[in-house]
Formats: C-alpha cells, structure tokens, sequence
C-alpha cells in the first residue's frame, strides 16, 4: 500500500526577477506574431526595459532574447531598410510548429478530377469543402445526387452545404429556411467564411431584406434550388467580412470617447483591429454599433481605462454589477 511519504511534494518556489522578466517577454512576443521592436519593449514593459542608461537596456533585451533561444524558441529578426536597429521587430519564427501544405492551381485540378470520379459520399464532400473553399471554380458540376449509406437519425446531412457551394460557384440563388424561422427566403449567396476556426457563415444578399446578410451555415436548410441568377451583382468589401463583435449591428452607429493608459495602447489598438476610429496621442473616438462589446476588453484589463463617457461609464458599471450578482446566485 502506497502512503503520501512515497510521492514526496514539490517545494513551490516564487519566481525571481529574471525568470519574470523572461516569462513576460516570451508572452509579449506570443501575443504579437508581426513582432515587437526594442522600443516598442521599452514602452510596453517599462518595469524591465526603461532605464536611463538605454544602452544597458538595448544588452539586457540581446541577453534576455539569447536566453528564450537557448530554451529553445526560435527568435528572429526582420530588417526593414535603413530604418535604424531600436525599430527592427523581434518575432518567433513559427515554421516549425504551424506547417501547412499548400497546393498549386495545377494540382488542385487533377485533385477534383480525383475526388469526384468516385461515388459521392459523406467523407468525399467533407473533404472537398475543405481543400476547395477558396477555390470553389475548382469543383466539377456535382451531377451525381448523394445518397446517404445509412439511415442514421443522428447522421449530419450534408447536402444544405453541397447545394450552397454549387450555388455560390454557379451564381444562382436559393430558396432556404433559416433556424426555428419556417418562412422561406430567398437568397443570393456569394461567399463561404469561416471566422476562427470552427464557425462557417455564409455571406448571402436577402432578396426579402434587400440587403446583404450572415447566415450561419449549420442553421441553413435549403428547400429550392433555382436557376435564376442573382439580381443583386455586389462587390464585396473588406466591410463586408469584418466580423468584429463591435460591428454588429445591435444599434445605430454611436461614438465614444476614451482615454487610454499608455502602455496598454497596443493592445487596445489591437482589439480595435477593423474597427473605425480616430485617435490623438492617448484619446480615442471609436465609432461602434455594439457597444457593448467593449465591455469585454475593459473586464480584462481595468486599470486600461483613464477616463471615458460618464454615459458609459455607467452602462459599463451595470453590466459589470448585473454579472457578479450573477456569480453570487450561482
């Protein structure tokens, strides 16, 4: 019989100075793949990197760098013509890690031939939304109709997304119900996007709506293919696919003002990432038609916010209320 004394405990030690400061710049540079430059250091981990002595600075970040290499992190540096070393980025260099295979046009041709000389199948069309959904010209017409093998109730049906990629190769629009809606809708779809790395949505012009519109692809159940081709002929805009959750449409569009804490600017900006806005040293107009989703950033980081509206200072500090009476009931 085993006893505790057999699996002695791990003295827990607190981490020193360096090993602080080391964790904190490999999480900066994990958190920033375009990389990070030695003054973009000094301003955003001014605890270790903003003594007067910027020389002393500049060996401390070469040495703390050769050390995160000899752990094993593969950290590299991009020179941009003559702009001067204190702004060249720092990166780790990912290759080794996120490989991907990427096909050329001429294989991806013979590939289609392949697939679809075969019989249709579950597994057949899977794979094929996946090698061809940025090259939806590539799929030979699906003349063949797919039969399911099984009569499984449980079994994902398949044939709402292989009809939706015909439609959008073909130009042609569909009649579909949408979710626990049982009103038919008719419409013109030009685009299959996937936001992260799970969700697919597809990007569609709703003729009812007479505007363009996301559907999301699990809750599209297609009931008429039509031959009719779109009445719409949209451009679409880098607008159009910003899924950022500050552009949903929740209300008219509303501006609003903040003032930001130096050195949390970079991750603001970040978050504000294909979001309209204007700013003037550490003040921010952001224009929004969600604001509500604002409310994520500043939960995180609290001590970012200088100053804002008393507006929605107030609106922030309800939502804020509302969810830790929330967690009390729980």
């Amino acid at each position: 019989m085993t006893s505790f004394e057999d699996f002695p405990m791990i003295e827990v030690k607190k981490m020193n100075e360096t090993e602080v400061r080391l964790f904190s710049l490999l999480f900066n540079l994990l958190r920033e793949p375009k990389g990070i430059s030695f003054q973009k250091f000094r301003n955003i981990m001014p605890r270790f990197y903003k003594n007067e002595d910027i020389e002393s600075d500049r060996k401390k970040l070469y040495r703390d760098l050769n050390q995160l290499k000899s752990l094993g992190f593969n950290i590299k540096v991009a020179q941009y013509g003559y702009q001067s070393e204190d702004f060249f980025p720092y990166y780790i260099e990912k290759e080794s890690i996120d490989r991907s295979l990427k096909f050329s046009k001429e294989e991806l041709e013979y590939l289609s031939k392949v697939l679809f000389s075969s019989e249709l199948s579950r597994e057949l069309i899977s794979l094929s939304q996946k090698l061809f959904s940025h090259h939806l010209d590539l799929i030979p017409n699906l003349t063949k109709q797919f039969v399911p093998v099984d009569s499984d109730e449980n079994a994902v049906d398949t044939t709402n997304t292989e009809k939706i990629l015909q439609a959008i190769k073909d130009k042609r629009a569909i009649t579909i119900v949408y979710g626990y809606d049982e009103k038919e809708r008719t419409i013109e779809p030009y685009r299959l996007i996937r936001k992260n790395t799970t969700d697919f949505y597809v990007l569609a012009y709703d003729r009812g709506k007479k505007s363009l519109r996301r559907f999301i692809l699990p809750k599209i159940t297609v009931k008429k293919e039509t031959k009719e081709e779109f009445f719409s002929n949209l451009k679409i805009s880098k607008e159009d696919l910003n899924f950022h959750p500050l552009s949903l449409q929740v209300h008219p569009e509303t501006e609003i003002n903040f003032t930001i804490q130096e050195n949390y600017e970079d991750r603001w900006k970040s978050f504000l990432e294909g979001v309209p806005y204007e700013n003037f040293e550490n003040k921010y107009k952001v224009m929004t038609t969600n604001q509500n989703a604002l409310f994520q950033f500043f939960v995180i980081l609290p001590e970012a916010l200088v100053e804002c509206s008393s507006e929605w200072k107030t609106t922030f500090t309800k939502y804020v209320n509302e969810w830790e009476n929330l967690y009390q009931l729980v």
